[in-house]
């Protein structure tokens, strides 16, 4: 629990992927990013009490949701909508919500924690570094984890669908020095952590207002191709 309030820990897995089938079971340090995942939730050392209270893994496959089992997740077969290509996380927790294998109690306000498998660097000391972080903002009811872009988004352009021409995202952005610029970051899908009742306000993930949580550069890997999941096995296993 945290601060009185149960966690629930949901491990998105989709079985298709069209970027790299299969990858949820790809295995990086001798485990498959399902495995990865679920530990991160979970005292590796089993030393202390877990704040997570339960973790669950989100699926339409048959071996992912194997797989959940033998690594003492909750495994939960997905409905249609929520295992669609056009499926958004929001779709996952409205699933998870109506999940009969788990009862949640809306009143009583928990919090979600939401860790994709697609960031394997991703490790339990992040995770309660992510709790500890909140403690110390007892008004937060949102934190989502960042890292900052090798090349800054002020220098964005688009380009005109009429005019073909170079647009700038932010013009206010070539009136000043680049000193003068915030730092800007960008989500890197390794933790989105939020009470219950932010996400029923709009069906979606509270980001803007969150506490945010600075991961490094080489702590945000996230792999969606081959290439994305070579890089992270010579990382994470060097």
């Amino acid at each position: 629990m945290f601060n009185g309030d149960f966690v629930f820990a949901i491990v998105p897995a989709r079985g298709g992927s069209k970027g790299l089938p299969g990858k949820n079971l790809m295995k990086i340090n001798g485990m498959t990013l399902i495995e990865t995942a679920v530990r991160s939730a979970v005292d590796p050392m089993m030393h202390q009490g877990n704040t997570v209270d339960v973790v669950l893994v989100s699926s339409d496959d048959d071996a992912i949701l194997a797989e959940a089992k033998r690594v003492g997740a909750i495994n939960h077969r997905r409905d249609e909508v929520a295992a669609s290509d056009d499926a958004t996380a929001g779709d996952v927790i409205r699933d998870f919500l109506d999940n009969a294998d788990v009862s949640i109690d809306p009143s009583e306000d928990p919090w979600i924690l939401y860790l994709q498998p697609t960031s394997p660097a991703r490790h339990w000391g992040h995770v309660e570094a992510a709790f500890e972080l909140l403690r110390n903002h007892p008004e937060a009811k949102a934190l989502v984890s960042v890292a900052k872009p090798d090349k800054s988004p002020y220098w964005s352009f688009t380009i005109g669908r009429e005019d073909g021409r170079l647009h700038p995202l932010f013009p206010e952005a070539f009136a000043v020095n680049r000193q003068e610029l915030d730092d800007a970051y960008l989500p890197n899908g390794a933790i989105y952590l939020f009470k219950l009742s932010e996400f029923l306000k709009t069906g979606r993930f509270p980001m803007p207002g969150a506490v945010p949580f600075v991961m490094s550069t080489a702590d945000s890997v996230d792999i969606d191709t081959q290439a994305d999941f070579d890089r992270a096995k010579a990382l994470l296993e060097r």
